[in-house]
């Protein structure tokens, strides 16, 4: 099938283009950038210097979404108008009610849409989920940490009117880390606005608590203002895990997990993957199979929970 991008942005060069190379699925690949017109760097793509033009005349079945956050719902919305299912960044929309209406303009015209948060996709997080899964929950405590130094002063995240901030951007990940270990909504949510822009405001950095009736929880700290640090640790009453670079893990190296109990330490290796390539070959299954139920519950899900960070931290 055909895989068209729109927009050349950093995760689509460092990223969805090399992981779309390798999915056997996708027979042709195109790009649509008006930066880089019809004479795009990359070989083996046909270049568009228009997204309209490219939806129009391309033939793609599978549309990636990339680019400014605040645009993502203007070209969802005209993929889909032209048949084609819809893959986009994260974050795909900016509340649940313009997620809502986009999965139900999707299901009308029997077509899928998919955000790509695809850490789940990568083999670690199935280790994980094994070795907690004998755990009750009322005993699961899990502490996640995603933060970067700060960004170019340029740079969209900094934007309001781009759709920028931590919570939009790194937000995603604590929502779906308490997806993934908890399977289930918080009962409670406290979110913190730690750090923000002056002019205009945006928030660059943010720490969460999510409570479970059962006893569960998860916090953390996301945000552009400290050292990088990429981590998922979990206890249960058993044993911690300790997971390095769950949320952005590097393609060609063997992922590991820290495990500590009664017996001692060991090292439980997951291997070597690529995660957005996990991502789009499940996501092409699904246009195959015409089965996109997972992909739709997952969105809905985070874009409810990532609403209720946002109204705690407003709160």
């Amino acid at each position: 099938m055909h895989l068209l991008i729109l927009g050349y942005s950093s995760i689509v060069r460092r990223r969805v283009l090399p992981a779309a190379r390798s999915v056997a699925a996708f027979d042709a690949i195109s790009v649509a950038s008006r930066s880089h017109g019809a004479a795009g760097p990359e070989s083996g793509v046909t270049w568009y210097s228009d997204y309209d033009s490219a939806l129009a005349s391309s033939g793609a079945r599978v549309v990636y979404v990339s680019g400014v956050n605040s645009a993502h719902g203007q070209w969802m919305a005209a993929a889909l108008d032209r048949g084609c299912h819809v893959i986009v960044d994260k974050p795909a929309l900016p509340d649940l009610r313009s997620t809502d209406a986009m999965v139900a303009h999707a299901r009308q015209r029997g077509l899928g849409v998919a955000e790509a948060t695809v850490f789940p996709f990568h083999p670690q997080v199935a280790r994980l989920k094994a070795l907690v899964a004998d755990a009750g929950p009322e005993s699961m405590r899990a502490y996640a940490t995603f933060s970067v130094p700060p960004l170019p002063a340029g740079d969209f995240r900094y934007r309001s009117e781009f759709g920028g901030g931590s919570l939009s951007d790194l937000g995603p990940y604590a929502v779906a880390a308490n997806r993934l270990l908890f399977g289930a909504a918080p009962a409670t949510v406290t979110c913190r606005v730690l750090t923000s822009t002056e002019s205009p405001p945006v928030d660059t950095s943010f720490s969460v608590l999510m409570t479970h009736d059962s006893g569960a929880s998860i916090a953390g700290h996301f945000g552009f203002m400290t050292a990088y640090q990429n981590r998922l640790s979990v206890l249960t009453a058993s044993r911690s895990i300790d997971v390095d670079r769950i949320f952005s893990s590097l393609p060609g190296v063997a992922a590991t997990l820290r495990v500590r109990d009664a017996s001692g330490d060991e090292v439980v290796t997951a291997p070597a993957a690529d995660a957005f390539a996990r991502f789009l070959e499940a996501f092409a299954g699904a246009v195959e199979r015409n089965d996109f139920q997972p992909f739709e519950s997952a969105m809905l899900a985070d874009a409810a929970l990532l609403e209720r960070l946002r109204q705690a931290a407003r709160g």
